[in-house]
């Protein structure tokens, strides 16, 4: 498969990972630490969509910037974020045609960009592998908040 139809039908398969997480999930509950040191479902779903804005800076097609996600940075709990559960998803599902396009353009896999994460230069693809790693870690927050929240397991 290339390289591009890979990584859009990975990220793809995430946004499944994210139907089967929200059933249940109300704004309510994302507001709410499901456990003392344990982030919002909010803010796992907002620090998502700032995590796919960067990917599409990786590749080269930023989307404008909005001052309304930063409270999904690291260090937040996300509880303070009043965004909607409907709004989080549509923003993270919002994504995936527009991903599709970008990965479509990519002309150079192994060219060197910085890994925000790790703060230093690594192939492109590299770094996306990396963010998708990330994005299906987070995802796997939702499942388990989703129990520690009294809901039923999803995956």
């Amino acid at each position: 498969m290339e390289r591009s139809h890979l990584w859009h039908s990975a990220f793809k398969t995430n946004l499944g990972m994210l139907d089967r997480n929200l059933p249940g999930l109300t704004d309510d509950l994302i507001r709410q630490r499901p456990a003392a040191d344990v982030a919002c479902p909010g803010w796992v779903l907002g620090h998502l969509v700032r995590s796919r804005n960067l990917v599409f800076k990786l590749l080269g097609q930023p989307r404008p910037e909005d001052d309304s996600l930063a409270c999904y940075g690291r260090g937040s709990t996300g509880g303070e974020c009043a965004h909607e559960l409907g709004d989080l998803v549509a923003r993270l599902k919002g994504t995936s045609d527009d991903l599709k396009v970008a990965f479509l353009a990519v002309a150079d896999w192994d060219r060197p960009v910085m890994n925000p994460a790790l703060q230093q230069e690594q192939a492109l693809e590299q770094v996306v592998a990396f963010l998708f790693m990330h994005e299906s870690y987070h995802l796997g927050q939702l499942g388990t908040a989703r129990k520690l929240m009294g809901l039923q397991g999803a995956i």
